[in-house]
């Protein structure tokens, strides 16, 4: 099954790039409302490709998790803001050198093709790397942050981890890569899993610096939209949810 079938089933992924920077509650607000507005309306699929703030993105297994509130503590008092985010897994840390890309879909039945939709979407960033000159494959490390089969790892450290959330009528994925400075996201994730007592090896937390300290932000986002073209029709829209007007129905969605 191609890559663009398994993604955008309607033919076109509408691109939206940034805006980036925003205050972390905010950011972790667009999606859920784009996921809703596809659904509702039928709106076909998007992607958005984004720098974040330093947060930490909690998922409903963390927060139902004993140590939650301290690991939220320990976040925090390194800088970073915790938000809940909408794919399931375990929590993952991004900062202002880090890229985070969403991609999702209106669906009429959106557990089809699950696991091909991981599939796909780690052959995405497998090909946007390679083009980089970095070699790398699907497959879980020991004791990795956030773990699953479909992480993109290299070196016995994961680049990409991958979740994936479903609702009513659509599907959304998403995904985060560290460009570099690797340590503070370490520390953070280590601090965070210890308050709940689940066991990872920060140092199977990776970066492209730690495979070629020459790339820049700038080289993987360049890298990614050639991949995105090779393999679908993209139409470059702007963001038109007001990232400021933070839909408050959503936050349980």
């Amino acid at each position: 099954m191609k890559t663009g079938s398994v993604l955008t089933p309607y033919g076109q992924l509408k691109l939206i790039t940034g805006p980036n920077f925003l205050d972390p509650h905010e950011d972790n607000s667009i999606a859920p409302r784009l996921l809703k507005y596809s659904a509702e309306k039928s709106g076909g699929s998007y992607a958005r490709i984004y720098r974040p703030q330093r947060t930490v993105a909690f998922t409903s297994r963390d927060i139902s998790t004993p140590g939650y509130s301290e690991a939220v503590t320990r976040a925090e008092e390194l800088g970073f803001t915790a938000v809940k985010r909408s794919p399931g897994g375990r929590a993952v840390a991004y900062h202002e050198e880090s890229v985070v890309f969403d991609l999702l879909s209106h669906e009429p039945d959106p557990h089809r093709f699950i696991n091909q939709r991981f599939e796909a979407v780690g052959a995405l960033f497998v090909e946007t790397f390679a083009r980089l000159g970095i070699d790398t494959h699907l497959g879980e490390l020991p004791r990795e942050f956030c773990p699953g089969k479909y992480s993109v790892v290299t070196n016995h450290i994961k680049l990409v981890g991958t979740a994936q959330r479903i609702i009513q009528g659509a599907w959304m994925i998403g995904a985060c890569v560290i460009i570099r400075n690797t340590e503070p996201i370490r520390e953070v994730l280590d601090q965070v899993y210890r308050a709940m007592n689940v066991d990872m090896d920060p140092g199977t937390v990776g970066s492209l610096e730690a495979c070629n300290p020459m790339l820049t932000t700038e080289d993987f986002i360049e890298s990614l939209h050639e991949t995105l073209k090779n393999h679908f029709e993209l139409a470059e829209v702007n963001l038109l949810v007001n990232p400021h007007q933070r839909a408050k129905d959503l936050e349980n969605a």
